[in-house]
Protein backbone atom coordinates (compact mmCIF):
# COMPACT_ATOMS: atom_id res chain seq x y z
CA UNK A 1 0.00 0.00 0.00
CA UNK A 2 1.31 3.77 -0.72
CA UNK A 3 2.26 5.78 1.88
CA UNK A 4 -0.32 8.81 2.67
CA UNK A 5 1.28 12.40 1.58
CA UNK A 6 1.63 14.81 3.94
CA UNK A 7 1.75 17.94 1.79
CA UNK A 8 -0.08 19.16 -0.65
CA UNK A 9 1.80 20.45 -3.75
CA UNK A 10 0.04 23.29 -5.29
CA UNK A 11 1.37 24.23 -9.02
CA UNK A 12 -0.22 27.81 -9.58
CA UNK A 13 -1.19 29.65 -12.74
CA UNK A 14 0.48 32.84 -14.32
CA UNK A 15 3.40 33.48 -13.33
CA UNK A 16 4.46 35.07 -16.79
CA UNK A 17 0.87 36.87 -17.32
CA UNK A 18 0.79 38.00 -13.44
CA UNK A 19 4.54 38.31 -13.10
CA UNK A 20 3.81 41.73 -10.41
CA UNK A 21 1.23 39.50 -8.78
CA UNK A 22 3.68 36.78 -7.94
CA UNK A 23 5.75 39.20 -6.47
CA UNK A 24 3.88 39.82 -3.68
CA UNK A 25 2.58 36.28 -2.95
CA UNK A 26 6.20 34.58 -2.95
CA UNK A 27 7.44 37.63 -0.54
CA UNK A 28 4.41 35.89 2.02
CA UNK A 29 5.49 32.36 1.22
CA UNK A 30 8.92 33.41 2.03
CA UNK A 31 8.08 35.80 5.51
CA UNK A 32 4.82 34.86 6.43
CA UNK A 33 4.36 31.19 6.02
CA UNK A 34 1.62 31.18 9.06
CA UNK A 35 -0.97 32.45 6.57
CA UNK A 36 -0.06 30.11 4.81
CA UNK A 37 -1.70 26.07 5.11
CA UNK A 38 0.50 24.19 7.13
CA UNK A 39 0.57 21.36 4.90
CA UNK A 40 1.08 23.01 1.71
CA UNK A 41 3.74 23.68 -0.49
CA UNK A 42 4.13 25.45 -4.18
CA UNK A 43 5.82 23.22 -6.07
CA UNK A 44 5.77 25.66 -9.58
CA UNK A 45 4.34 28.78 -10.85
CA UNK A 46 3.32 27.56 -14.30
CA UNK A 47 3.21 29.87 -17.89
CA UNK A 48 4.70 31.11 -20.88
CA UNK A 49 5.80 34.50 -22.24
CA UNK A 50 3.20 36.61 -24.64
CA UNK A 51 4.00 35.77 -28.22
CA UNK A 52 5.61 32.09 -27.32
CA UNK A 53 4.64 30.11 -30.61
CA UNK A 54 5.10 27.17 -28.56
CA UNK A 55 2.41 27.93 -25.85
CA UNK A 56 -0.81 26.32 -25.53
CA UNK A 57 -3.71 25.96 -23.39
CA UNK A 58 -4.40 29.46 -23.57
CA UNK A 59 -4.16 31.89 -25.92
CA UNK A 60 -1.45 34.68 -24.78
CA UNK A 61 -0.30 37.42 -26.53
CA UNK A 62 1.89 40.53 -25.28
CA UNK A 63 5.91 40.39 -26.03
CA UNK A 64 7.86 40.05 -22.97
CA UNK A 65 11.43 42.46 -22.75
CA UNK A 66 14.76 40.44 -22.03
CA UNK A 67 14.81 42.43 -18.85
CA UNK A 68 11.02 41.41 -17.91
CA UNK A 69 11.94 37.80 -18.32
CA UNK A 70 15.46 38.13 -16.15
CA UNK A 71 13.44 39.41 -12.93
CA UNK A 72 10.89 37.01 -13.42
CA UNK A 73 13.81 33.98 -13.67
CA UNK A 74 15.63 36.30 -10.99
CA UNK A 75 12.83 36.71 -8.46
CA UNK A 76 11.78 32.72 -9.11
CA UNK A 77 15.26 31.47 -8.15
CA UNK A 78 15.42 33.96 -5.12
CA UNK A 79 12.06 32.27 -4.07
CA UNK A 80 13.37 28.82 -4.83
CA UNK A 81 10.14 27.67 -6.82
CA UNK A 82 10.47 26.13 -10.15
CA UNK A 83 9.37 28.07 -13.39
CA UNK A 84 7.13 25.49 -15.27
CA UNK A 85 6.85 26.24 -19.42
CA UNK A 86 3.31 25.12 -20.85
CA UNK A 87 4.62 24.31 -23.98
CA UNK A 88 1.85 22.52 -24.88
CA UNK A 89 1.04 23.68 -28.65
CA UNK A 90 -0.35 20.44 -30.10
CA UNK A 91 -0.06 21.60 -33.48
CA UNK A 92 4.39 21.97 -33.64
CA UNK A 93 6.13 20.86 -36.32
CA UNK A 94 9.85 20.75 -36.64
CA UNK A 95 10.72 24.20 -38.10
CA UNK A 96 8.92 25.36 -35.17
CA UNK A 97 11.25 24.18 -33.13
CA UNK A 98 13.88 26.67 -33.97
CA UNK A 99 12.11 29.75 -33.19
CA UNK A 100 14.38 32.30 -32.19
CA UNK A 101 12.09 34.01 -29.34
CA UNK A 102 11.13 30.63 -27.47
CA UNK A 103 15.04 29.07 -27.56
CA UNK A 104 16.22 32.71 -26.03
CA UNK A 105 13.61 31.95 -23.34
CA UNK A 106 14.21 28.25 -22.82
CA UNK A 107 17.83 28.95 -22.59
CA UNK A 108 17.58 32.10 -20.25
CA UNK A 109 15.56 29.94 -17.87
CA UNK A 110 18.06 26.80 -18.11
CA UNK A 111 19.27 26.94 -14.56
CA UNK A 112 18.32 22.90 -14.26
CA UNK A 113 15.51 23.73 -11.39
CA UNK A 114 12.62 24.80 -13.80
CA UNK A 115 10.25 22.58 -15.49
CA UNK A 116 8.61 22.16 -19.20
CA UNK A 117 4.92 20.63 -19.85
CA UNK A 118 4.92 18.97 -22.93
CA UNK A 119 2.46 17.75 -25.92
CA UNK A 120 4.17 17.77 -29.49
CA UNK A 121 6.15 15.13 -29.55
CA UNK A 122 8.59 17.06 -32.03
CA UNK A 123 9.38 19.72 -29.63
CA UNK A 124 9.42 17.41 -26.59
CA UNK A 125 12.48 15.30 -28.36
CA UNK A 126 14.11 18.84 -29.29
CA UNK A 127 13.56 19.98 -25.96
CA UNK A 128 14.85 16.97 -24.33
CA UNK A 129 18.19 16.53 -26.74
CA UNK A 130 19.21 20.41 -26.56
CA UNK A 131 18.34 21.26 -22.71
CA UNK A 132 18.45 18.20 -20.85
CA UNK A 133 18.54 20.42 -17.26
CA UNK A 134 15.02 20.88 -17.87
CA UNK A 135 12.36 18.40 -15.83
CA UNK A 136 9.35 17.36 -18.25
CA UNK A 137 5.66 16.57 -17.56
CA UNK A 138 3.42 15.09 -19.52
CA UNK A 139 0.29 17.69 -19.80
CA UNK A 140 -3.48 17.04 -19.63
CA UNK A 141 -4.28 18.17 -23.50
CA UNK A 142 -3.08 14.65 -24.25
CA UNK A 143 -6.74 13.54 -22.93
CA UNK A 144 -5.40 10.34 -21.55
CA UNK A 145 -9.01 8.68 -20.45
CA UNK A 146 -7.45 4.98 -20.71
CA UNK A 147 -6.38 3.87 -17.32
CA UNK A 148 -3.83 1.34 -19.24
CA UNK A 149 -2.90 4.43 -21.51
CA UNK A 150 -2.51 6.50 -18.22
CA UNK A 151 -0.06 4.14 -16.16
CA UNK A 152 1.86 3.33 -19.47
CA UNK A 153 2.46 7.38 -19.44
CA UNK A 154 3.60 7.03 -16.14
CA UNK A 155 5.94 4.84 -16.22
CA UNK A 156 7.59 7.65 -19.18
CA UNK A 157 10.52 9.73 -18.35
CA UNK A 158 8.00 12.21 -16.70
CA UNK A 159 8.64 14.03 -13.28
CA UNK A 160 4.30 13.94 -13.17
CA UNK A 161 1.49 13.16 -15.53
CA UNK A 162 -1.32 15.98 -15.06
CA UNK A 163 -4.55 13.75 -15.00
CA UNK A 164 -7.58 14.61 -17.20
CA UNK A 165 -10.21 16.82 -15.05
CA UNK A 166 -13.28 14.42 -15.85
CA UNK A 167 -11.34 11.76 -13.66
CA UNK A 168 -11.03 13.70 -10.33
CA UNK A 169 -14.06 12.29 -8.98
CA UNK A 170 -13.74 8.45 -11.05
CA UNK A 171 -12.80 6.37 -8.01
CA UNK A 172 -12.61 2.87 -10.16
CA UNK A 173 -9.68 4.88 -12.12
CA UNK A 174 -8.40 6.68 -9.63
CA UNK A 175 -7.70 3.50 -7.30
CA UNK A 176 -6.28 1.57 -10.23
CA UNK A 177 -3.58 4.30 -10.91
CA UNK A 178 -0.39 2.73 -10.17
CA UNK A 179 2.01 6.07 -9.17
CA UNK A 180 -0.01 8.08 -7.61
CA UNK A 181 2.60 10.35 -6.77
CA UNK A 182 3.56 10.81 -10.20
CA UNK A 183 -0.04 11.82 -11.04
CA UNK A 184 -0.87 15.98 -10.62
CA UNK A 185 -5.19 16.62 -10.07
CA UNK A 186 -6.64 19.89 -11.64
CA UNK A 187 -8.37 20.92 -9.00
CA UNK A 188 -10.90 23.89 -10.84
CA UNK A 189 -11.15 23.26 -14.61
CA UNK A 190 -13.81 25.60 -16.00
CA UNK A 191 -14.76 23.54 -18.61
CA UNK A 192 -18.24 21.87 -18.00
CA UNK A 193 -18.12 18.08 -17.31
CA UNK A 194 -17.07 15.87 -20.40
CA UNK A 195 -17.14 19.10 -22.81
CA UNK A 196 -17.39 17.96 -26.53
CA UNK A 197 -15.50 20.67 -27.51
CA UNK A 198 -12.49 20.79 -25.85
CA UNK A 199 -10.33 18.93 -27.71
CA UNK A 200 -11.38 21.28 -30.53
CA UNK A 201 -10.53 24.18 -28.82
CA UNK A 202 -6.90 23.30 -27.66
CA UNK A 203 -6.64 22.54 -31.37
CA UNK A 204 -7.96 26.10 -31.61
CA UNK A 205 -5.67 27.56 -29.22
CA UNK A 206 -3.06 26.64 -31.17
CA UNK A 207 -3.34 27.49 -34.37
CA UNK A 208 -4.22 30.71 -32.85
CA UNK A 209 -0.78 30.80 -31.22
CA UNK A 210 0.82 29.71 -34.13
CA UNK A 211 -0.63 32.41 -36.76
CA UNK A 212 -1.01 35.71 -34.08
CA UNK A 213 -4.40 35.59 -34.60
CA UNK A 214 -6.21 36.11 -31.43
CA UNK A 215 -9.61 37.37 -33.46
CA UNK A 216 -10.18 33.75 -34.61
CA UNK A 217 -9.96 31.91 -31.05
CA UNK A 218 -13.07 29.95 -30.83
CA UNK A 219 -15.13 31.31 -28.26
CA UNK A 220 -16.81 29.25 -25.43
CA UNK A 221 -19.32 30.44 -22.63
CA UNK A 222 -17.42 28.26 -20.18
CA UNK A 223 -14.27 29.50 -20.75
CA UNK A 224 -13.72 32.16 -18.73
CA UNK A 225 -16.22 31.33 -16.01
CA UNK A 226 -15.89 32.60 -12.29
CA UNK A 227 -14.68 30.44 -9.70
CA UNK A 228 -18.09 30.36 -8.12
CA UNK A 229 -19.16 28.46 -11.15
CA UNK A 230 -16.08 26.38 -11.21
CA UNK A 231 -16.97 25.31 -7.71
CA UNK A 232 -20.04 23.70 -8.66
CA UNK A 233 -18.61 21.63 -10.99
CA UNK A 234 -19.22 18.22 -10.35
CA UNK A 235 -15.44 17.28 -11.00
CA UNK A 236 -14.22 20.17 -8.90
CA UNK A 237 -11.75 19.57 -6.04
CA UNK A 238 -12.68 21.68 -2.89
CA UNK A 239 -10.39 21.97 0.17
CA UNK A 240 -11.42 18.95 1.98
CA UNK A 241 -11.27 16.73 -1.11
CA UNK A 242 -7.49 17.59 -1.30
CA UNK A 243 -7.43 15.64 2.18
CA UNK A 244 -9.11 12.90 0.92
CA UNK A 245 -6.62 12.44 -1.91
CA UNK A 246 -3.47 12.78 0.08
CA UNK A 247 -4.63 9.84 2.03
CA UNK A 248 -5.44 8.08 -1.04
CA UNK A 249 -1.37 9.15 -2.08
CA UNK A 250 -2.18 12.02 -3.85
CA UNK A 251 0.47 14.70 -3.66
CA UNK A 252 0.18 17.23 -6.30
CA UNK A 253 -2.83 19.80 -7.24
CA UNK A 254 -2.97 21.67 -10.54
CA UNK A 255 -4.42 25.30 -10.04
CA UNK A 256 -6.22 27.09 -13.16
CA UNK A 257 -6.30 30.60 -14.21
CA UNK A 258 -3.48 31.89 -16.27
CA UNK A 259 -6.34 34.08 -17.81
CA UNK A 260 -8.74 34.41 -15.05
CA UNK A 261 -9.62 37.99 -14.18
CA UNK A 262 -6.99 39.17 -11.39
CA UNK A 263 -9.67 39.21 -8.44
CA UNK A 264 -10.98 35.75 -9.48
CA UNK A 265 -7.37 34.70 -9.27
CA UNK A 266 -6.89 36.25 -5.80
CA UNK A 267 -10.14 34.13 -4.88
CA UNK A 268 -8.71 31.05 -6.17
CA UNK A 269 -5.26 30.62 -4.04
CA UNK A 270 -6.94 32.18 -0.55
CA UNK A 271 -9.31 29.34 -0.93
CA UNK A 272 -6.67 26.60 -1.73
CA UNK A 273 -3.36 28.40 -0.39
CA UNK A 274 -4.46 30.43 3.01
CA UNK A 275 -5.68 30.07 6.24
CA UNK A 276 -9.44 31.35 6.93
CA UNK A 277 -7.87 33.90 9.70
CA UNK A 278 -5.45 35.22 7.53
CA UNK A 279 -7.72 35.54 3.98
CA UNK A 280 -8.93 39.29 4.93
CA UNK A 281 -5.12 40.79 5.10
CA UNK A 282 -3.92 38.40 2.27
CA UNK A 283 -6.89 39.82 0.05
CA UNK A 284 -5.84 43.41 0.63
CA UNK A 285 -1.98 42.75 0.41
CA UNK A 286 -3.06 41.06 -3.26
CA UNK A 287 -5.44 44.04 -4.08
CA UNK A 288 -2.28 46.49 -3.62
CA UNK A 289 -0.47 44.37 -5.95
CA UNK A 290 0.74 45.54 -9.65
CA UNK A 291 -1.17 43.59 -11.71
Amino acid sequence: MEKYCKKAIFHLPGIFERAPFYNCLTSLYRDRREMFYDNLEIGSIYGAPGSCIWNGGRMIFSLMSKKQLEAIRDGMEAAGIPVRFTFTNCLLEEKHVYDTYCNMVTTMFNNGKNEILCNSPVLEQYLRTNFPEYTFISSTTKRLLDIDEFNKELEKDYKLVVLDYVLNKNKKFLKKIRNKKKVEILCNAVCIPNCPNRMEHYINLSKCQLESTPEDVMQCEHSNCPFYVAQQREHFVSREDINNYLRQGFCNFKLEGRTAHPLDLVEILLYYLIKPEYQIEARNLFGQASW
